[in-house]
């Protein structure tokens, strides 16, 4: 039996579907529930896409992508030669710290980064994100910038001075250091950095005596690609692979929850979707029973079981690809205007989804990938359940289906 035949019966079968009351309320059904279940999926894993996206944007917007230590007298040639390998958008001198932010009688934990503000803007985000000020304010003798969320907490002004309570080795022994410094910058990432990292100028942090030794901080044109950039640096530059650190060992496991959250919540979702799959299999096989007299006739015109078989499992090729179809239709129609949508509800019933969060409204990332795998596995689900009554049809006996 020729395909073009095979598919005009399969055809003419969903036309018995819509016929049959009892059959066609559960086939709709089904495909109303795959179209939901594949929407969902879109939808959720294209928000899950969004917050990776922003995190992403904001932490590693301002941290470094690789450091290596190195000692003072080799640190301009490791700039000069880590700023010129391949891969490589920035480098420059950079120092940090632990320390304490006061001012008045509040004092919170920070950290200190040193940096060198000329060439900031071809290694972070930061010169972008400034709300007041700008980095080149920052001096060898003065200045700092911090989140404006941290300076709101501490009720600091643009102007103020502040002090940082840094550790200084002395005799084998820490003792806290005072630097006194003039708020002269902020900014605002909505994310973790603004409430928790204060910037001065590389050569003030560096002259603090004990300090943990200068660095070469690396910015990535391609920020994933840190682990093996900074082995490769290494092997390059002669330094110690333990003297690398990548951002992957600071903020690798915020990342990985992330992305776990959103497999999790794919696997979830999927399960919707096979439930939906099991609805279109029992339509099918109560099909199968209606059509029992009409598969023998075909039997007895010389139609093979495998034949029928294929019959079948085309009909729930056809029922899969319109509710995968329009699912992510509406998948794909829900990711792009998801931040409207929520805007829209929150307003209808007063409520804020994502108060107390860094978040304005949900982001959204479509990815053509995820839309693949996810049309290519609702298919071969809604195709492999197909097969059981597909194969029940393919079994009928012509004799007995016509003598009943």
């Amino acid at each position: 039996m020729s395909d073009r035949l095979t598919l005009l019966i399969a055809w003419r079968y969903l036309g018995a579907v819509r016929q049959s009351r009892t059959v066609s309320l559960i086939s709709m059904i089904s495909i109303a529930g795959l179209v939901l279940g594949v929407a969902a999926l879109v939808t959720v894993l294209s928000v899950m896409n969004g917050f990776d996206r922003e995190l992403r944007a904001r932490i590693l917007g301002i941290v470094p992508h690789v450091t290596l230590r190195a000692e003072q007298d080799d640190l301009q040639r490791l700039v000069t030669a880590a700023a010129e390998a391949p891969g490589v958008r920035g480098a420059a001198r950079f120092v940090e710290s632990g320390g304490m932010l006061t001012t008045g009688s509040r004092v919170l934990p920070v950290a200190v980064f040193g940096i060198e503000p000329e060439r900031e803007a071809s290694l972070s985000q930061l010169p972008e994100h400034m709300v007041f000020g700008d980095l080149r304010a920052l001096e060898a003798d003065a200045g700092v910038v911090i989140g404006s969320p941290l300076a709101a907490r501490l009720g600091l002004f643009p102007g103020d001075r502040v002090t940082l309570m840094l550790p200084r080795a002395v005799d084998g022994s820490v003792r806290p250091m005072l630097l006194s410094a003039e708020l002269v910058g902020l900014f605002r990432l909505n994310a973790d950095p603004d409430h928790g990292v204060v910037f001065v100028h590389a050569d003030r942090l560096a002259d603090v005596r004990g300090l943990a030794p200068a660095e070469v901080r690396i910015a990535l044109d391609n920020v994933y690609q840190a682990p093996a950039a900074g082995r490769r640096l290494a092997n390059d530059l002669g330094v110690p692979r333990e003297a690398v650190q990548d951002w992957t060992a600071r903020h690798g496991e915020l990342f990985e929850a992330v992305g776990m959250e959103k497999t999790m919540m794919g696997l979830l979702l999927g399960l919707i979707v096979a439930i939906a799959v099991f609805n279109i299999v029992a339509s099918l096989a109560m099909l199968v029973d209606e059509k029992r007299s009409a598969v023998a006739i075909l039997r007895t015109l010389g139609v093979t079981r495998g034949g029928v078989v294929r019959i079948f499992v085309l009909q729930g090729a056809l029922i899969g690809t319109v509710g995968v179809a329009a699912g992510l239709g509406l998948g794909v129609l829900l990711a792009e205007n998801i931040g409207s949508i929520m805007r829209m509800l929150e307003d209808l019933f007063e409520f804020r989804l994502l108060a107390g969060t860094y978040f304005d409204e949900l982001p959204s990332e479509l990815r053509g990938g995820d839309l693949l795998w996810i049309a290519c596995g609702a298919l071969l689900v809604a195709i492999g359940g197909a097969l059981y009554p597909a194969r029940r049809a393919g079994a009928i006996e012509p004799a007995r289906a016509l003598h009943r």
